[in-house]
Parts: structure tokens; C-alpha cells; sequence
């Protein structure tokens, strides 16, 4: 047992050596490297904007519903509310990208490394080379240059568990396109038919198993309008006002139907 404790206090003891020389080494780069002083001063003289988490996701648990829909589709909907973020973004990245162009100019400037204000001493110099170098990576600026937005669309059991799932990528010039079109409006409908149809399909979507369950318990699993009930009525979820009017997938706009009076009624209010 003692020697394992003296094995232990040994290896212990190496280690904080080994970092007592590597601060070192440290110390001595950042005080002394003329490189590192002129990146610092550099970096002093360029702000970029951070990366914002855009990406979008969601989880269907009706199978129709998540083969029925696209990322696309689900993109454009969420664009109706993201839209705002997604351009102030998108021109923060493209100033990102002209300043990063003139901030690697001025890095090709900055003298080689291994160059220091005084004499090294005892320490190595490849391991001082090896060190700055790593340092100096370390602190250069590596900014976000191009605009990635991804949508993430998922498919589970009414009990949450994924069994499927499809994702894609879009570029800024992809999402202004998308968005031009989102702002092509007569009021409150969109004339672009796409991106109308896109935006209603999501809508319906928004009606999981589990709401549409907990919409017929609600209506007591009783057609609204005339009343059946029973095995062989077959019942379906309606939007009271018709999504092709604006309608929402919300509690209060659904009612539970049977399929004569949900067919007869169309997309009547």
C-alpha cells in the first residue's frame, strides 16, 4: 500500500513539473513574442459578430404528416415569425466575410514567428517554435464567414420515440429567395401559391395523434354537428375556421367531426 501511495505522489510530482515548464515556456512566449504582440494588437482593431443558432426543428408524431411535409415547407412557416432575425444575421456574416478578407491581408503582414524581444536563455528553442506556434493559432480570429441554416424535421410514436428523421441545409441566398417570396402578400394572403400551400400544409401538421386524442376525449368522441357516436362512425378532426381562411391548429379552433359532416362542410366555417 505504501508504495503504491509513493508510486501516486511520484507520478504526481512529475506532472506538476512538467507543467511548472510548460508555464514557463509560456510566460516567455507571451512576454517576449513579436508576433504574438502584433496579432494582439491586430485583434484589438477587429470585432466580429458571433454565431446565432437559427436552425429549426421539429417532432411528428403522425407519419402522414412528416412524409407530407418538407424542410422547406417547415422552413417557410417558421420564416413568418424568424424572418426579422434571419436578415439581421445573414448581414452580419457578409460583414463578417469582407472583414475577414481584410483581416487575413494584415495577418500575411505580421512578421514570422520565432522572433523575440530577448534571448531565449536555456530554454529549447524548437520547443519554444513548437509552442508559439500553437499559440498563435490559438489566438487568431477564425469568424463565422457563411450563413448555414438547417431544419430538422423528426418522426415518433405518440410516446415520444424517434424512429426517423430528415434534415437539410440552407444558404442565405436559398432563405432571401424564400423570404422575398414569404413578402408577396394581398393583405393577409400570400399570392405566391407555393408558398401558400407550404404554409398550410405545416398548419395541418401542427394537429399531432396525441391533440387529435385529446380532441375527440374532449368532445366526448361525438361528432360536433349532428351528434354520432359510436364503433362504426368514423370520426376526423376539423378546423372550425377552415386554414384555407386563416385558421390556426389550436384548441379552440378544432372540433371533433364525423367524416359525412366534415366532407359537408368543406371548407365552410
Amino acid at each position: 500500500m505504501l508504495a503504491i501511495v509513493i508510486a501516486i505522489g511520484a507520478v504526481l510530482a512529475v506532472i506538476l513539473l512538467l507543467q511548472a515548464r510548460q508555464r514557463k515556456y509560456a510566460d516567455f512566449i507571451l512576454k517576449n513574442s513579436l508576433c504574438l504582440k502584433q496579432l494582439t494588437e491586430l485583434n484589438n482593431r477587429y470585432t466580429f459578430y458571433s454565431d446565432i443558432n437559427l436552425n429549426q426543428n421539429h417532432t411528428y408524431d403522425n407519419e402522414n404528416f412528416f412524409n407530407d411535409i418538407s424542410c422547406q415547407d417547415f422552413l417557410i412557416y417558421q420564416l413568418q415569425f424568424i424572418k426579422k432575425d434571419v436578415v439581421d444575421q445573414i448581414e452580419k456574416i457578409r460583414i463578417n466575410e469582407r472583414l475577414y478578407d481584410k483581416y487575413l491581408e494584415e495577418i500575411a503582414t505580421i512578421k514570422q514567428s520565432g522572433q523575440f524581444q530577448t534571448n531565449a536563455g536555456k530554454l529549447k528553442v524548437e520547443k519554444l517554435l513548437i509552442l508559439e506556434k500553437k499559440l498563435i493559432e490559438e489566438q487568431i480570429y477564425h469568424p463565422i464567414i457563411q450563413f448555414i441554416l438547417t431544419v430538422t424535421l423528426y418522426c415518433s410514436t405518440i410516446n415520444g420515440q424517434i424512429y426517423n428523421s430528415k434534415s437539410k441545409d440552407f444558404f442565405d441566398n436559398d432563405v432571401l429567395s424564400l423570404i422575398a417570396r414569404l413578402n408577396k402578400k394581398r393583405g393577409t394572403y400570400f399570392t405566391d401559391r407555393e408558398i401558400w400551400n407550404a404554409i398550410c400544409r405545416v398548419e395541418r401538421g401542427k394537429v399531432s395523434n396525441k391533440m387529435r386524442f385529446s380532441i375527440y376525449a374532449r368532445d366526448r368522441y361525438r361528432c360536433c354537428r349532428c351528434g354520432a357516436s359510436g364503433r362504426f362512425v368514423q370520426l376526423e378532426i376539423d378546423h372550425i375556421i377552415p386554414i384555407a381562411k386563416g385558421g390556426k391548429s389550436t384548441y379552440d379552433n378544432l372540433q371533433t367531426l364525423c367524416h359525412n359532416c366534415n366532407v359537408e362542410k368543406g371548407d365552410k366555417y
